[in-house]
Order: C-alpha cells, then structure tokens, then sequence
C-alpha cells in the first residue's frame, strides 16, 4: 500500500513534466533544439496534476502505517486500505482526466464550462465512487484510532505517544 502512494507521488513529478511543458508550449530537447506543442487542458489543470498527486501519495501512506496498529479484523483492514488506495489512484487518473475533458471532468454532462466527453466520465467516475467510500473509510480509521489510543492510554500503555497512533 505504501509503495502505490509513493508511485502516486511519481505520478504528480510526471504531471509536472506535463505541466512544464503546457506552460512553454513544447519541450527543448537540447539548448537551442525546441519543439513547439501545445497539450491540452489549462495551467490550473496541469498545476493540479502535478500537485494533486502527492497529497493521495501521502495520504495513502499515512494510512498503509497506522492501520495495522488499530485492531481491524484482518478483513476490515484490508478493505479499508483498498478503499483508501483505490480513492487515492481514481484521484490521480481525475486530475489527468481533467486536462483532457472541456469540462475538467467534474460531471458527467455538459455545463456551463465545457462540454463532456470519455474524459468526463474517465476522470469522473471512479473519483466519484471511491470518494464517498473513503469519506467513510476515514472516518472509521480515524474512529478507531481514537478508541485505540484511549485504550492504551487507559491501560497506562506509554507507547502510544512514541508509536503516533493518535
């Protein structure tokens, strides 16, 4: 789980490459040796690919290390962590998909800023679906991070402020 948040951070350093490259028009290959191209989508869109990325990258981190520290049962730790990977990911694949939808892949319609396309629903669907999940992933790993720590705390369990898991 930690190294899909660590490819979702190298994701974010290949949309600034994107980004780089909208904002110049092209790419120089060499001093003096330019090629002029201009990618889709907007410097907003761009500037979020290349940041957007990095905050699900650490989120999904975040939480690959304090989940085995909460108690789950085997199975509602591994579907926390794949529900939170997963939202992390379809986050990643919206911010790329909104570069290539006149919409920004935020309906699955047309409105008033653009159109809809495959981009739309690409970039749409599965932040759409995983985000409600996560909504409440986090809120039962956060909930169960809490109880955990007043156990311990309780118990006079020391560890619990060197190990973080508050």
């Amino acid at each position: 789980m930690a190294g899909n948040g660590v490819l979702m951070i190298f994701a974010a350093l290949v949309g600034g490459l994107g980004y780089w490259m909208f904002l110049l028009g092209g790419f120089e290959i060499v001093p003096g040796f330019f090629v002029s191209f201009q990618l889709p989508g907007t410097e907003h869109g761009w500037r979020g690919t290349h940041t957007g990325p990095v905050l699900n990258g650490l989120m999904t981190i975040a939480v690959a290390f304090v989940i085995p520290h909460l108690n789950f049962s085997e199975k509602w730790g591994k579907i926390w962590g794949w529900i939170v990977m997963l939202d992390g990911w379809s986050n990643v694949v919206f911010y790329w998909g909104s570069n290539f939808s006149p919409n920004r892949a935020l309906a699955f319609g047309d409105t008033p800023i653009g159109p809809s396309n495959i981009f739309s629903f690409i970039g749409l669907a599965p932040a759409y679906v995983f985000g409600v999940l996560n909504m409440i992933a986090l809120v039962a790993i956060g909930r169960q991070a809490i109880i955990v720590a007043k156990s311990r705390r309780d118990r006079g369990d020391l560890a619990v402020g060197t190990r973080g898991v508050v």
